[in-house]
């Protein structure tokens, strides 16, 4: 079996203590149920030591939380299958599978606002290849979800609303969207932490630790601390998905009074505070460098206008 890194298992005890705070505050049983099922999710990770491992990780969460999904690797202007869940196509065609980003309109925009997109399934959204792979009845909708790692989206998580006639042996056909932003969060956190450790090799030289495609003779003395940086950054980074993603799944109803009276901040405040205090002292004070995604993920809530936080919202950290 195997045993997560110190930083991953600081990262999914973060996730976990948050969701069991925010559900006893909600006191719903709905709720509560939810954050179970989220909370095992999250032990599932703390086990993945690969980066395939989290790769079969996030597409077992996804069907979970929605109905058939794929996984696509972004691979310049091609995308290509890596695997699927719930569709008829099989694990070997699905593998074969390969189309042009630019004949898919709607990962092109996921990619390009490193954003969740939300499309009709059709060959002019998503490409004929991909429709003819992953089929859905007419006027079914598409939610992609970027896994983006150091500002670069390097795959994207496909989930279907589909008929039970299409799909084989899921249980839901519905997509909770923000149960799967945090998902696919944390699997590109997590990834990006096993990347860095995959990375990592030792050589018999020069008293250097050598990491593969960096160039050591120019940064000797630092890839640790360099590690430890963008580790850090990754769950920096996870911590702003997370918050803002509970937001969204457990105060749904004052997120959307918010934004009616264009005021997210007001009704919001204490979740907000909270989450700018913890950003604060655990990352920025940490290491100043690091960007501030917290504001970035809270201006997402307001559908990228920040006017809508409203006029009390203090700005960003950095």
């Amino acid at each position: 079996m195997s045993h997560a890194s110190p930083e991953l298992s600081q990262l999914i005890r973060q996730i976990e203590d948050r969701i069991s705070t925010e559900v006893e505050e909600a006191g719903l049983q709905s709720r509560c149920a939810l954050a179970e099922e989220l909370n095992q999710m999250m032990r599932r990770l703390r086990q993945c030591g690969s980066t395939e491992e989290v790769a079969s990780w996030v597409l077992d969460s996804a069907a979970a939380f929605g109905g058939p999904a794929a996984l696509f690797e972004v691979m310049g202007t091609r995308l290509r299958g890596v695997r699927s869940r719930g569709f008829p196509a099989g694990a070997d065609a699905f593998e074969e599978l390969e189309a042009a980003v630019d004949e898919a309109p709607a990962f092109a925009h996921s990619i390009q606002e490193r954003e969740p997109v939300i499309a009709v399934g059709t060959e002019a959204e998503v490409s004929r290849r991909i429709a003819n792979a992953l089929p859905l009845e007419h006027g079914g909708k598409v939610y992609l979800f970027p896994i983006v790692i150091r500002e670069k989206v390097v795959a994207i998580v496909y989930v279907t609303e589909a008929s039970p006639a299409l799909t084989l042996g899921l249980r839901n056909t519905t997509v909770d969207r923000a149960a799967l932003e945090l998902l696919t969060g944390a699997a590109a956190s997590a990834a990006q932490i096993l990347a860095s450790q995959e990375g990592a090799v030792v050589r018999q030289a020069p008293e250097l630790i050598a990491i593969q495609g960096v160039d050591m003779r120019a940064h000797a003395g630092s890839p640790a601390s360099e590690m430890r940086r963008q580790a850090l950054e990754a769950r920096a980074r996870w911590f702003a998905r997370t918050e803002v993603a509970r937001m969204r799944l457990f105060r749904r109803e004052a997120l959307q009074q918010g934004r009616m009276e264009r005021n997210i901040y007001s009704a919001l405040k204490r979740e907000i505070e909270a989450a700018r205090r913890t950003y604060q002292q655990d990352y920025l004070e940490v290491s100043p460098g690091i960007a501030d995604y917290l504001h970035r993920e809270l201006v997402s809530l307001a559908h990228d206008d920040a006017n809508v936080l409203g006029p009390e919202y203090p700005g960003s950290l950095g």
